[in-house]
């Protein structure tokens, strides 16, 4: 079983490989991210990478609507066809076109919202090569009831850190279940 917030970002992701062509890779991303993890999503640019960032707020009502805040965050880099920034443009461009007005098909969201796109540029992200955008939007989703002994159980934890510019150290920890 999973929940009605993870469903609509796996319908999402799907809707953007199915609407934008020349992705090399669209996929769900756990949210914000450092230059490290950037530098290893550049190899599969142009990439999208969306995201659940916060739930701002939740109707205490029977209608139960959470507004989530998404971000798709849009990797690119130089090619033959275009500069970095072209193509973060055009990638760009072409996610507002879709979000808008968009309820992914679900039978549970709402019409979006505050939809925007903000560069990110950073000096550090241009000497890698990359060029970096997100478009956000904030969407209503009906939260519908779950019995919580049908939710999956929380047994792995893994998780990597990269401190300065020391090696990268990963934990793994499998959590006793009772």
């Amino acid at each position: 079983m999973s929940g009605d917030i993870k469903e609509a970002r796996d319908t999402i992701v799907q809707a953007i490989k199915d609407a934008v062509p020349g992705l090399y890779t669209c996929e769900a991303h756990g949210g914000r991210f450092d230059l490290g993890e950037l530098k290893r999503w550049s190899k599969q640019a142009p990439a999208v990478l969306v995201a659940a960032v916060s739930v701002p707020s939740i109707a205490d009502d029977a209608t139960r609507i959470a507004e989530v805040r998404w971000v798709a965050y849009l990797v690119t880099r130089d090619t033959p066809q275009a500069t970095r920034d072209v193509a973060a443009l055009d990638f760009s461009e072409a996610l507002l076109r879709l979000v808008r007005k968009n309820t992914w098909s679900l039978d549970n969201a709402q019409k979006p919202e505050r939809v925007a796109a903000e560069n990110l540029y950073s000096g550090n992200v241009d000497r890698h090569g990359m060029a970096l955008w997100a478009v956000s939007w904030q969407q209503g989703i009906s939260l519908r009831a779950t019995d919580i002994a049908e939710l999956a159980d929380f047994t792995l934890y893994t998780a990597t850190h990269e401190v300065g510019d020391g090696p990268v150290a990963e934990d793994r920890v499998e959590l006793p279940q009772e």
